[in-house]
């Protein structure tokens, strides 16, 4: 069995971890408020997903797949949620655009088999990424709208904010049990972030490629600091 670990044992000190920031490119899909709130919040097997802190996740939205962390997230269904996609370049969002707008303009109307359909499409052939839930009220902070975007809230191209956030480097592989609906898999060393109140993995190609030093410079994994939950 790999190691499982979680946010309080990583030491997010100033003298144990490395400040680090992040203006790069995420691509935002709104959830709808699907009819009926959408399917139940389990895993595909059946099983209920718990967060970090051993609580269920319950209710109804959405289920799907992250590639990058090989975990299953839930979003809810409330018209609340969003899908943010990283790993994305203005050119991969612009044919997202498009075969999104094979559907309709708004993938915020989309039905549950469409929006489902358009995630598939999303991990498989919008290249390497990242795909997690998140909140409009959540972007609304840390987040900006890329122009020209598509004239509709929060879907399209938006810019991270240049907030500092605390990086600490965990070697080896494992699990982390994080925001994810399921924890978060790592198999040679992953990057823990925490970025106010939240507190993440992030796999070590999507850290180099997202984030930076404090002041600016390009960033390796090797320069971080390291702990060994």
């Amino acid at each position: 069995m790999p190691r499982v670990i979680s946010a309080d044992q990583i030491d997010f000190a100033a003298d144990a971890s490395t400040p680090v920031l992040s203006d790069t490119l995420r691509f935002l899909i709104p959830v709808p408020r699907f009819r009926g709130g959408g399917e139940p919040l389990v895993l595909p097997d059946g099983g209920a997903f718990v967060n970090w802190e051993g609580k269920a996740i319950t209710g109804r939205g959405v289920v799907f797949f992250n590639p990058d962390d090989e975990c299953w997230q839930a979003a809810r269904g409330d018209g609340q949620a969003v899908i943010i996609v990283g790993g994305i370049d203005e050119g991969e969002a612009a044919r997202l655009i498009a075969r999104i707008t094979e559907d309709g303009p708004d993938p915020g109307k989309l039905d549950l088999p469409r929006f489902k359909a358009l995630l598939d499409h999303v991990r498989d052939k919008a290249g390497s990424v990242a795909m997690y839930d998140s909140t409009r009220a959540a972007v609304a902070k840390t987040m900006s709208r890329v122009e020209p975007g598509t004239g509709i809230d929060f879907y399209g191209l938006y810019r991270r904010n240049k907030d500092l956030c605390a990086a600490v480097f965990v070697p080896g592989e494992g699990l982390f049990k994080g925001p994810a609906a399921t924890p978060q898999r790592f198999r040679n060393g992953a990057v823990v972030l925490k970025h106010g109140d939240s507190i993440r993995l992030i796999q070590k190609g999507s850290f180099e490629s997202t984030y930076k030093h404090a002041d600016g410079r390009p960033i390796r994994v090797s320069e971080l600091k390291t702990q060994t939950p």
